[in-house]
């Protein structure tokens, strides 16, 4: 090769990379151009800024937003839509009137616009702590510690928080009756149980200083039948059964009577108590108002950070794989964020991962996870 025809091919290179890109990569590493991104935005114009606006920003509080959502998970999302492996009734109609070339564009165009400004505060804490606000209509009869000052009104602190959402659950299903109960449960939704009993649960229990009329000594071979549920010395094992260890007196056996007696609905308390006098009611109610109580054993809610350490597996900003088409969470309406995930664990949405890794969670941890990403600005 001759000095010349050098010359000439380091020209053409020169020359080449000198050359605007006529092509912009929204994120998902799916390249479209920038006569695509301008199809997308007029097609947008027509179609979707009800909803999304030409922003990308959704326009209520469960509308995710799209502005620079993952190209890959927005052309996923308007075909499943389309193909009907979606569900939504408006968003299929209105896929089914788009083309292919459409679908694309709009797509690109979403995913080229800046990222929505963030609404949380993207709080990382334990979620339990909140549980402290909520149960403030539980202390005048419970106590602020949840260790009860009230003759005939159980202590809450150190039980399970199994039991105490189901015992909270029964009396608004009224399965328990309860005529002070009756008012204040109706105002708790399933997630503000859950964080009350959290906080119930996270508190030290302490011993009942209260009087009791029956015979400690007595009661200790009474309770030999309620130690298969309610544990040795009363400390309880399960989640959905109490742990008597401490517990009122009073309360003890006024409840003791009404499943014998039928006043509270339970068919196996009803055969074991059936025939027990009131005065051995008494002594097993003292043996264990004198059992040192212990603090239940169960698993700590996680922090919004941590659960996004588990969710940025897939959802993470560096998560630019074209064939797993994750969106990102960041920043997004936690209203939504809250409905898609309650909508994963219940089988509204047909995805298999999501349905197997929601169905654990609670009400509550939805909630933090949902927080958590939408006070974070998109990365």
């Amino acid at each position: 090769m001759n000095r010349t025809t050098t010359l000439l091919i380091l020209s053409l290179i020169l020359a080449a990379c000198s050359k605007q890109p006529s092509t912009q990569t929204p994120p998902g590493q799916i390249s479209a151009t920038s006569a695509e991104v301008a199809a997308g935005k007029v097609v947008a114009e027509q179609k979707c800024v009800t909803c999304h606006g030409l922003d990308g920003k959704g326009t209520g509080p469960d509308i995710p937003n799209l502005g620079a959502q993952k190209f890959a998970y927005l052309l996923d999302a308007l075909n499943g839509y389309k193909t009907g492996s979606r569900p939504h009734a408006a968003l299929q109609q209105l896929s089914s009137e788009l083309s292919d070339a459409d679908v694309h564009n709009i797509a690109a165009f979403y995913a080229s616009l800046k990222p929505v400004a963030p609404t949380g505060s993207a709080s990382g804490g334990n979620p339990a702590l909140l549980g402290k606000t909520d149960a403030g209509i539980c202390t005048t009869c419970h106590g602020v510690d949840g260790i009860s000052r009230i003759n005939g009104i159980p202590s809450l602190a150190g039980q399970h928080p199994g039991f105490l959402i189901n015992a909270m659950t029964a009396y608004q299903t009224g399965a328990r009756s309860s005529k002070v109960m009756a008012l204040q449960v109706p105002k708790l939704d399933r997630q503000t149980m859950e964080r009350v009993a959290l906080f119930f649960a996270s508190q030290m229990p302490a011993m009942s200083t209260k009087p009791m009329g029956g015979d400690a000594r007595a009661g200790e071979p009474l309770s030999g039948k309620c130690g298969g549920c309610h544990g040795q010395m009363g400390h309880s094992a399960d989640d959905k059964t109490p742990s008597l260890a401490g517990q009122d007196p009073a309360y003890l056996v006024l409840t003791m009577q009404d499943y014998r007696d039928g006043g509270r609905q339970h068919a196996e308390m009803k055969t074991m108590l059936a025939g027990v006098g009131n005065g051995d009611l008494e002594a097993i109610a003292a043996f264990y108002a004198k059992q040192k109580p212990q603090q239940a054993r169960f698993k700590a809610p996680m922090s919004g950070k941590v659960w996004a350490e588990r969710c940025d597996k897939c959802h993470g900003p560096e998560v630019n794989n074209p064939s797993l088409v994750a969106p990102r969470l960041e920043g997004q309406p936690p209203a939504y964020l809250v409905k898609a995930l309650k909508d994963y664990r219940e089988g509204k949405r047909l995805q298999s991962a999501m349905h197997a890794m929601g169905q654990p969670l609670t009400d509550l941890d939805i909630q933090t996870i949902a927080d958590y990403y939408s006070g974070l600005a998109p990365r």
